[in-house]
């Protein structure tokens, strides 16, 4: 009795450890403030970790936009590099704003960005996902 005492307790502190490690945070912004109707842009995903948590390039990151006020064109190619994990922490995504939007009107771009993160000293990776949104404004 007192080895699975031993065994249960052992299980729940390692569960717990594992599950204890915080999503890392993520911001965004816009290359710019201000575009021109048509022009398009960059959204720069920043993600902060702590000193043993990365982003891994598998499985992709993904943005579902809840907003129709711009064009998602995709995210640019973060394959590259050595290793597993996205170099730099920052990843790019591609828009364009609708030719049709109003000049001195502001756009919020907002969505729910979907990544997976990893503790780099035990190999443990999970799913996550953060809303996330900035503003733009049209020229």
């Amino acid at each position: 009795m007192i080895l699975a005492t031993v065994t249960v307790a052992f299980l729940f502190i390692s569960t717990n450890f594992v599950y204890s490690q915080n999503a890392p945070s993520v911001s965004v912004s816009a290359n710019k403030k201000s575009f021109n109707p048509g022009e398009e842009g960059v959204l720069i995903f920043s993600f902060k970790t702590s000193s043993k948590v990365k982003i891994p390039k598998e499985p992709g990151l993904t943005l579902e936009l809840s907003t129709s006020d711009i064009e998602g064109q995709g995210f640019q190619d973060y394959s590259g590099g050595d290793g597993d994990y996205i170099e730099g922490s920052k990843v790019k995504y591609n828009f364009t704003v609708p030719s049709g939007a109003a000049s001195g009107s502001t756009i919020k771009i907002s969505g729910t960005l979907k990544y997976g993160f990893c503790t780099t000293s035990d190999g443990v990776c999970r799913l996550t996902s953060k809303n996330v949104s900035t503003t733009i404004r049209v020229k």
